[in-house]
């Protein structure tokens, strides 16, 4: 230990002699570990952070495999009875769902969102409230019994100004008085990952806050979600081999409600968190970390150049030590020691940048209706952990190379004064030359990457998404939240879109249930065509929905391309009709004019519904989505419950939201309205993937292409520096400046084409990873190879002409004089 001390002591001295080399190096090291430890602490936040509870590894989530539903996360809460009270290799199995709810203001009513659970809920997941209690095992039996809740933390504080005798008060949510019977602690946001609950109020009480108390007894809806949690020695393959025995006797229990191939099975809480986007997510944040793991390879190869170079200028010191009885591994030791000290420095202000790196990836976070978790990218222990171990390892990676090159020189020559015999100066070259040669590869990869992401970005900026996306308000209104039954529901709707149209400057307005490339969406299934029978064994085809108000397509500027729009004449007990969508028009009829074609929703059914209008197909969830059949329900012949009013104006949209919400108080001020924001703003959910990549990759792809400039340049200035003397002799036996110039740029050139066909091939093998993330892009797109290689070839040849340029204005006589 003394020693290793000695060791470290010396490299701060030897580091403060040279504070240009250490600062650069320093400065590069910080760069690589900042991103990495950025990125890791983002991906980290997806893909493997868990919940903020005790023991969370212990945590599962099941699922239903069956071949109408496919692979579903969501339960009946019959199902979830029957799954809990059987199961043996669970401590606790919980349930929850999110629900809205409208909370009692003086001026208008304000939307929040909580979590209905299960009466164990917070007992399952072992948290403690800080002020008052949990659920009692009783408040989760009769249904609307125990109007009863537990406040978020957050809620508490912003609303209740942090009352201290909050508990035992009572709040007023859906025009039901619920008592306060306790408050989550500030770390506990709730199990909807990555969003903030403001409350969690019992299961028995869905009828009052979702307005529908047939959810409890029907085994048909689908719509909680469960965690449990494993006993001691309990594995998840024993656990899912248990439930899918469970699943099996309900199978055969309930016929009629249950398809008899319904399989299940448990994963962990983290994997199934995301459902049927974790593939995506994981292979997203797989890529991002390969991507900063290149750009901190190419700092830790620039590094190893510097500390080559540094090493050259201590040959006599090593020589000297060497010739005293120093060992090479001793040596060894000592430069790697300085290394790992540089790779510590540079980690610690690599930190300082993952700070403002994740800050600034909060700013991604779109517009939504939810409250997100605060400092979502927030760097964590985890992300600390990670810094220090990258650092350690970077220290060994870019300080290993260098060690162990110079720590073998001719001692000899050394010790008289004069430089190392050819073999060992073309060795350093050598190693120079392919650190450049890696750096060169790694950059073209990063830069092609970056690429990628940006056209990707311009093209979904610039892609049709089948709607006007400008000049548009969205506000979604809830009446059913305080009481309004269908009947009161529509006549709300009918007067505050009458009220909307009267506004001045005002083009159109119209209500939908969803928002198309919002965060939520819904489909019927299996729809099949007059005439046509399901065939055995299949599922059918699963068709999206939505549920619209007449002037929809006007409001959302969607063209009708055939038959009409809903009007009067489609009343709740007159012939039901739909719009289908110019996609299903030419899958279920190709060639044919889908007006007046009727469809069945299920094989049993005998209800048809008759299209009466085809429009331009659009995109319904994702940007990046192939084509899909997609039709719409009249308002007018479905349930009234939520929806969002879009409001199409002839100027800035803003300028409006005044005057409406001043319509829908005139009209009932107990009406909670929410998530009011212009069509843009809609818009930052669809682009905030695409938008996020494409800036992290441009800047990372920046940082790449400097480093990797920097490399060359060094490596040609150090060329340069050794063949002085040569330069010399050439021009004094005649040679011209433009020979020399040719001669040192051209040896640049070759490791820069030599990088660049390396870094092209490993390119072209990531093309088919990026492919599955890009947005109307290929990830072998040629323009992009292109553009990239003449950059990388331009900058390339940059960093070879300024050394090259220097050499020509060698003196000869001073050259030949050199050593």
């Amino acid at each position: 230990m003394n020693n290793i001390l000695k060791d470290f002591r010396y490299a701060i001295r030897m580091l403060a002699k040279t504070p240009g080399v250490t600062f650069v190096a320093v400065i590069t090291l910080a760069l690589g570990i900042g991103a990495n430890t950025a990125i890791f602490s983002s991906v980290s936040a997806f893909t493997s952070r868990p919940l903020p509870v005790p023991s969370p590894d212990q945590l599962i989530r099941p699922v239903e495999i069956s071949e109408d539903r496919g692979t579903a996360d969501n339960f009946s809460y019959p199902d979830f009875v029957d799954y809990r009270n059987q199961s043996t290799f669970f401590s606790g199995f919980c349930a929850e769902d999110m629900v809205q709810v409208a909370i009692d203001t003086q001026e208008q009513n304000d939307v929040i969102w909580g979590q209905i659970v299960s009466g164990n809920y917070f007992d399952m997941l072992q948290i403690k409230p800080v002020m008052g209690r949990a659920f009692a095992p009783d408040e989760d039996g009769a249904p609307g019994a125990h109007p009863v809740v537990v406040l978020g933390h957050s809620l508490w504080q912003r609303r209740l100004a942090s009352d201290p005798n909050v508990v035992g008060k009572t709040l007023r949510l859906n025009n039901h008085q619920f008592q306060v019977i306790g408050v989550a602690p500030e770390s506990f946001k709730g199990t909807k990952f990555g969003l903030s609950m403001d409350f969690w109020a019992p299961m028995a009480m869905v009828g009052e806050l979702s307005g529908d108390a047939d959810l409890l007894t029907d085994r048909d809806s689908h719509w909680l979600t469960i965690i449990g949690r494993l006993k001691q020695g309990v594995s998840i393959t024993q656990a899912s081999a248990e439930i899918n025995a469970i699943s099996f006797r309900l199978n055969q229990a309930y016929l009629d409600e249950r398809s008899n191939n319904t399989q299940a099975k448990v994963v962990t809480e983290i994997d199934g968190r995301w459902g049927e986007a974790a593939k995506v997510i994981k292979a997203g944040g797989a890529l991002a970390m390969a991507i900063v793991g290149l750009v901190l390879l190419i700092a830790c190869a620039n590094v190893a150049n510097l500390l080559l170079a540094r090493a050259a200028a201590r040959r006599k010191e090593i020589g000297i030590r060497l010739a005293l009885g120093a060992s090479r591994v001793r040596l060894i030791r000592q430069l790697l020691t300085e290394s790992l000290l540089l790779s510590l420095i540079g980690g610690g202000l690599g930190l300082l940048l993952a700070y403002w790196i994740t800050d600034l990836m909060q700013g991604f976070i779109p517009v939504l209706q939810y409250n997100v978790v605060e400092d979502f990218f927030a760097l964590d222990s985890r992300a600390l952990m990670f810094t220090f171990v990258i650092s350690v390892a970077t220290g060994i990676v870019f300080g290993l190379a260098p060690a162990w090159n110079s720590s073998n020189p001719d001692v000899v020559p050394i010790l008289k004064g004069g430089s190392e015999v050819v073999k060992g100066r073309t060795r350093r070259v050598t190693l120079r030359s392919s650190l450049v040669v890696a750096q060169v590869a790694l950059s073209l990869v990063v830069l092609v990457c970056a690429g990628l992401f940006i056209k990707s970005f311009r093209k979904a900026q610039q892609m049709d998404p089948g709607f006007g996306t400008k000049n548009a308000v969205l506000m979604t209104l809830n009446p059913p939240l305080v009481g309004y039954d269908n009947d009161r529901t529509r006549n709300f709707y009918q007067q505050i879109t009458e009220r909307a149209r009267s506004i001045p400057g005002v083009e159109a307005v119209a209500l939908t249930r969803l928002m198309p490339l919002g965060d939520s969406s819904n489909s019927n299934g299996p729809i099949l065509k007059e005439g046509e029978t399901l065939a055995r064994g299949s599922a059918g085809r699963d068709v999206t929905t939505n549920v619209i108000s007449p002037d929809y397509f006007k409001a959302m500027q969607i063209p009708i391309l055939e038959g009409r729009d809903f009007d009067d004449r489609d009343r709740e007990k007159t012939q039901r009709v739909v719009i289908v969508n110019q996609r299903m028009a030419q899958v279920l009829w190709p060639g044919e004019s889908a007006v007046g074609k009727r469809i069945f929703i299920g094989a049993d059914s005998h209800d048809p519904l008759e299209v009466v209008g085809v429009v331009k197909s659009g995109k319904y969830r994702s940007l990046a989505e192939d084509p899909r059949m997609f039709f719409y329900y009249p308002l007018s012949q479905r349930r009234p419950g939520i929806m969002t009013m879009v409001m199409r104006t002839n100027g800035d949209p803003r300028n409006f939201v005044g005057a409406l919400r001043h319509e829908v108080q005139q009209l009932d001020r107990a009406v909670p309205m929410s998530a009011v924001k212009t069509m843009a703003q809609h818009m930052t959910w669809p682009l905030w993937g695409p938008s996020m990549a494409a800036t992290l990759a441009l800047a990372f792809g920046v940082i790449a292409l400097l480093l990797s400039s920097v490399g060359l340049y060094s490596v040609m200035a150090y060329v340069v520096s050794q063949r002085t003397k040569e330069v010399g002799i050439r021009m004094a036996l005649g040679a011209s400046r433009q020979d020399v110039l040719k001669m040192i740029t051209s040896q640049g050139m070759r490791l820069a084409i030599v990088g660049a066909g390396l870094g092209l091939v490993l390119a072209l093998v990531l093309a088919k990873v990026m492919s599955s993330l890009l947005i109307g892009v290929s990830g072998y797109d040629i323009t992009t190879f292109v553009i990239v290689s003449v950059v990388l070839s331009v900058v390339a040849f940059v960093a070879s002409y300024l050394p090259a340029r220097r050499a020509t204005k060698v003196n000869p006589l001073i050259a030949l004089r050199y050593e």
